[in-house]
């Protein structure tokens, strides 16, 4: 899960969300999908109608997250106010923060909204889903699953509830849906979207399940193989001069992809494949249309205004590529230049089409990009001068090697020579001078940060107080986790003190990460740690550990834990002053603070 949030969030509700899903390990371990924070409000009184975009690569879905004042069990349903209760049944009407009792019409109209927008960028969004968040002190849902059809899902705010609305709104949104979301489709509905600030990279979502392209392929034509079939046969209908370029298009016999009757499975592969076939047969297509002395197709978003040298396309449709930002511009424009394959020329910054976790940095000159093309780089000259300078080297390589060991016998017996005098008849040190060249190696215990370095998470500056390791868990950790170690101690902890500060009040960060050596052990002591009134590992300031301006305990604090293999962590937050305050702030930095860095949990 990776969650983005170009600028804070506004609401409590939007902070609880965004908490939660930042406790969730980034990739598919708990549910691939990416969600940012993009807020749409509506009318005069500027209400908010959606606050979050969820993209997933079966296809996308608006979010609302609808603050609850009230107690009890919601009863959600698809028309009329929804109702809270004691139990389950009719109850009292639901007051939602910024009013209204449903947030259902203003869901559907940021639906539209998203779709108006995308497809005034030239991406086809497919089936919309709507999802629901309920916050607020809630004990249950009717129905359970959250699901009142046509797209409309409800979750609570606890993890089972929210990964079922997720997944259904997945569904929902993958039927019909004959292609996923790739990295580059991704970055182009964001920037479309109105998304404000560094994007995620390619390798972010990739780790998320987005398969790979450098081209955006929710395009109309890429969507529709049967559209693109026809199209390619009026084209070659109506140039009966061309037939000598008809080979190629059995090479795309079936660019339809398989589909299961549930929606697309995440398949990077498959999709891959896919992709590559419609981007074969788009070119083609464009080829054939060339040769003929025929207009590209007027497709607006395929246009971007850069004119190629002689091409009559006077078509006055609207560029709505221009409405694309950086990383749009540099996925969209891919797209149109494949359609000049039989010219050999190529653009000067161009890759050679490996593109993806291979490229180079998106974000680095202004004249670069992701790669344009993957067509295989035509004849171009041979690189002669890898191989001419490399004849002679071999016998030279040989002769500066044996002078070098030559050399090295030399200095080696010079010393020896100079131990020998210096050391004489004295037994006693010579025997006390090895021990000296082996006190060097001592310092590789420094294998992480160092008091006084800062991390910047989510835009704040954590700042590391105070950091200890140990070999051993036993005597550091009480309650219930303290037996747990007694029977199972671990093979590392690794602690810290972070400072921080939220609106200018200080706010300490205990962050203990351990490796218990074995996987079943990790997931056994975080589910022990995670109940309330089992103990915890020890932090530092409860070990006497202080630092200037820090507490001598944490207070109110709030908690946050996450495993990875072998090692847990555990992070525990809490206002320096010991006061009360906006816990979901704490809760915040709590989950955020399961990103800063620690030392290798080992011996000390």
């Amino acid at each position: 899960m990776l969650p983005l949030t170009p600028v804070p969030p506004q609401t409590a509700g939007e902070r609880a969300l965004f908490a939660e899903l930042a406790r969730w390990d980034r990739g598919g371990a708990v549910r691939g999908a990416v969600v940012a924070s993009l807020p749409v409000v509506d009318g005069p009184m500027e209400r908010r109608i959606s606050d979050a975009v969820l993209f997933v690569p079966e296809g996308v879905a608006v979010v609302r997250v609808a603050e609850v004042r009230q107690g009890g069990v919601v009863t959600a349903t698809p028309e009329g106010s929804w109702t809270i209760g004691p139990g389950a049944g009719p109850g009292e009407v639901l007051h939602i923060a910024g009013g209204g009792s449903t947030p259902l019409d203003g869901l559907m109209r940021a639906g539209m909204d998203a779709a108006v927008r995308l497809r005034r960028a030239g991406l086809e969004p497919g089936r919309i889903a709507r999802l629901t968040v309920l916050v607020g002190d809630l004990t249950g849902l009717v129905p359970a699953d959250g699901d009142l059809g046509d797209g409309d899902q409800v979750a609570l705010l606890e993890s089972r509830s929210l990964l079922l609305g997720i997944s259904r709104a997945a569904r929902y949104a993958g039927v019909d849906n004959p292609r996923l979301w790739t990295t580059a489709d991704v970055r182009a509905a964001l920037s479309a979207l109105g998304y404000e600030g560094r994007g995620p990279t390619v390798e972010e979502l990739n780790g998320e399940g987005f398969p790979y392209s450098p081209y955006v392929l929710r395009r109309r034509e890429l969507l529709a193989p049967a559209a693109m079939a026809a199209s390619a046969a009026g084209a070659s209908q109506a140039a009966p001069p061309a037939p000598s370029t008809p080979a190629p298009p059995p090479a795309v016999p079936a660019p339809t992809p398989a589909r299961a009757p549930g929606g697309p499975l995440v398949d990077p592969v498959a999709a891959a494949a896919v992709a590559a076939a419609a981007i074969r047969a788009d070119e083609e297509a464009a080829a054939r249309a060339a040769a003929a002395g025929l207009a590209p197709a007027p497709d607006g978003p395929l246009a971007p205004p850069s004119a190629p040298s002689a091409a009559p396309v006077p078509p006055p449709a609207a560029p709505a590529t221009a409405r694309f930002d950086a990383p749009a511009v540099q996925s969209g424009a891919a797209v149109p230049a494949p359609a000049p394959a039989p010219a050999p020329e190529q653009p000067a910054d161009h890759t050679g089409g490996l593109g993806g976790l291979f490229a180079d940095d998106p974000t680095g000159p202004p004249g670069g990009g992701w790669p344009h093309a993957v067509p295989a780089a035509p004849a171009a000259p041979p690189p002669a001068p890898l191989a001419g300078p490399r004849d002679r080297p071999p016998s030279d390589r040989r002769r500066l090697a044996l002078l070098a060991v030559a050399g090295l016998v030399v200095v080696a017996v010079l010393v020896g020579l100079v131990v020998g005098l210096t050391g004489g008849g004295d037994g006693d040190a010579a025997a006390q001078e090895p021990p000296a060249p082996t006190s060097a190696p001592a310092t590789p215990t420094a294998t992480g940060p160092t008091p006084g370095a800062t991390s910047v998470q989510d835009g704040r500056t954590y700042v590391l107080q105070q950091v200890q390791t140990a070999d051993t868990c036993l005597g550091n950790a009480y309650g219930d986790v303290a037996t747990f170690f007694e029977s199972t101690d671990c093979a590392g902890l690794a602690r810290a003190l972070w400072s921080t500060d939220v609106e200018g009040r200080d706010v300490v960060v205990s962050v203990s990460t351990v490796d218990m050596g074995d996987a079943a052990a990790a997931r056994q002591l975080r589910a022990l740690a995670d109940t309330n009134g089992s103990g915890n590992v020890s932090d530092l300031l409860r070990e006497g550990v202080r630092y200037p301006g820090g507490p001598g305990e944490l207070s109110g604090a709030e908690y946050a834990s996450s495993v990875a293999g072998t090692v847990v962590t555990i992070v525990e937050s809490s206002w320096v002053d010991g006061g009360d305050g906006d816990t979901a702030d704490l809760d915040v930095v709590a989950g955020t603070g399961l990103a800063l860095p620690m030392p290798e949990p080992s011996a000390g």
